[in-house]
């Protein structure tokens, strides 16, 4: 129902999509030839973005190239708008590298997944990214900012500019906002050092290529590289931590919270796992101790075992489910699948090179 609701609304603001579309292209002409000024901060940038609307695994991917930068030595800080969160135009300090400081509440969901998943690496959230990335070089001393989700926030100087597109539906509708998921046209593609199709585990190889074909032919100029999300372990809400073949034995309902939660029941089924059911909320929901409780009688009813949930769900489930089970109300374990990005190597050779390593580099 929902997912017809949000179709009738694109189909009636297709009227709409040209004039959006013009005013992007405008815009990003304005910031290309100084009408409109880009900050520079004192150390490289690098931001991972996307052109659609919805989930294309950009936080695993924050996760992942902020591991490596920090495997070649360096120190670097993740930046992120915070959404979901009540830091406003910030800076919020969400973890110093050593502790996480606030809730997902203050600074959002994935702010605080990145945060918990990234120890030693620093996480700052608010509006002004150029004031986020200053506090994290004065005072948590970044020496690479890495920017979460930041493709269309030309405010700020990147030296190498990432955008993810999901490889089963490159560019979604193919029409810009208001009439598509587009948050800006095609073309824009052009501005990005680097191209990553992601969640490729999902399409063979031949598949997989043809995406990637497509791709180039709009961006000829630059390199696309494929990039799989592969699941690492499994963690219940209790601290257990399994092989996620584990769970195949186990009849799960699955529930989630995500710009594209089909790509995670896709995953799901592609572990072999056997789902009852399934439910999911919109992105970045907040949940509430009666929702855990209806998710569990709910799964029970359904024949499940167990329930299974995302990494950025659980931030926002763990105290809940923690609370429920000291008074005995959560009668059904609720197991976590975490998952990794994993871009072909080519990603790193282009780091090295843009960011001078040099032969001090190793790859992932």
């Amino acid at each position: 129902m929902k997912e017809s609701i949000r179709s009738t609304l694109m189909v009636l603001g297709r009227s709409l999509s040209p004039a959006y579309s013009t005013m992007m292209k405008i815009r990003t002409w304005a910031y290309r030839n100084g009408y409109l000024t880009i900050k520079r901060l004192p150390c490289p940038v690098i931001s991972i973005g996307n052109l659609c609307l919805g989930g294309t695994g950009k936080s695993p991917h924050v996760i992942t190239i902020s591991r490596w930068l920090k495997g070649q030595g360096l120190c670097p800080a993740v930046v992120s708008r915070g959404y979901g969160g009540r830091a406003g135009r910030g800076p919020m300090i969400v973890s110093d590298g050593n502790r996480v400081r606030v809730s997902p509440q203050d600074a959002g969901d994935e702010a605080v997944m990145m945060a918990q998943a990234l120890p030693g690496v620093p996480v700052v959230v608010g509006s002004d990214r150029y004031a986020d990335g200053r506090l994290a070089i004065e005072s948590l001393g970044a020496q690479v900012i890495v920017l979460d989700d930041a493709f269309q926030h030309l405010a700020l100087f990147r030296d190498i500019d990432l955008v993810l597109l999901p490889a089963h539906r490159f560019f979604g509708t193919q029409w810009v906002f208001p009439g598509g998921d587009l948050r800006e046209p095609v073309s824009s593609i052009s501005r990005a050092t680097a191209i990553l199709l992601t969640r490729t585990e999902l399409l063979s190889r031949a598949d997989q290529e043809i995406a990637r074909y497509e791709v180039q032919r709009m961006a000829p100029r630059r390199p696309v590289f494929l990039s799989e999300m592969r699941a690492v372990r499994s963690i219940s809400m209790g601290g257990e931590s399994i092989r996620p073949d584990r769970l195949s034995r186990e009849a799960l309902f699955a529930f989630c919270g995500l710009g594209d939660p089909e790509s995670f029941f896709a995953t799901l089924e592609g572990l072999g796992y056997y789902l009852t059911g399934r439910v999911a909320f919109p992105d970045h929901y907040l949940y509430r101790p009666e929702d855990l409780e209806k998710l569990m009688k709910h799964a029970r009813r359904q024949g499940a075992t167990a329930l299974v949930t995302t990494d950025k769900d659980r931030v926002k489930i763990e105290p809940i489910w923690y609370e429920l089970a000291a008074r005995d109300r959560a009668p059904i374990p609720i197991w976590v699948l975490e998952i990794e990005a994993r871009p072909e190597e080519g990603l790193w050779n282009i780091l090295c090179a843009d960011l001078n390593i040099g032969n001090r580099c190793n790859h992932a």
